[in-house]
């Protein structure tokens, strides 16, 4: 969750607002300590949250399969074709838009053309092509060389992922 909302306190938050969902805190003491300065904006955060939500909840429109979603050139079948789509929400992209930073990720939030994010290194172009938001979700990198070299970054015991639901020792929340 992060750190403590209340000024001063720098501890590891475990609670959130009921409302707002945003404020975090790390117990009812300093939940109730910066109520007077969070009862200002919590509503206005609870409105924002709940409109948020309902947009997301929108079906995206799948894109044409005969044009690139990144950059919507036509595919010709003698000069370009698709070089990846995703299965899930129907994103193509083109061989110039797969290695471009926001045009080759896919419409998902938690993988980029069937690709879950929570098995690769953490980078900060992992992202929805539709929402613009950043995967903020556990990681387990796939890689060996990548474990075994950051060994301490991992935490302690095995748990299941919130993304993939697989039991995997994951990468602690300060490097995600």
């Amino acid at each position: 969750m992060g750190i403590c909302y209340n000024d001063g306190c720098m501890k590891r938050a475990e609670q959130q607002c009921s409302n707002c969902k945003q404020a975090t805190y790390c117990g009812p003491a300093c939940q109730k300590k910066a109520w007077p300065t969070h009862k200002r904006e919590c509503e206005m955060n609870r409105i924002l949250r709940e409109y948020q939500e309902k947009e997301e909840a929108k079906p995206i429109p799948r894109p044409p399969p005969t044009r690139c979603t990144g950059c919507n050139v036509k595919y010709d079948e003698e000069e370009y074709i698709a070089e990846d789509v995703c299965d899930d929400c129907g994103y193509t992209a083109c061989e110039s838009c797969v290695s471009h930073h926001s045009r080759g990720s896919c419409y998902c939030q938690n993988s980029n053309f069937g690709r879950p994010y929570c098995i690769m290194e953490p980078r900060w172009y992992h992202m929805s092509s539709s929402t613009g938001r950043s995967y903020k979700g556990d990681r387990h990198p796939d890689d060996p060389w990548f474990v075994e070299e950051n060994a301490e970054l991992f935490e302690d015991e095995a748990r299941k992922c919130g993304n993939c639901g697989e039991t995997k020792l994951c990468l602690r929340e300060e490097y995600c």
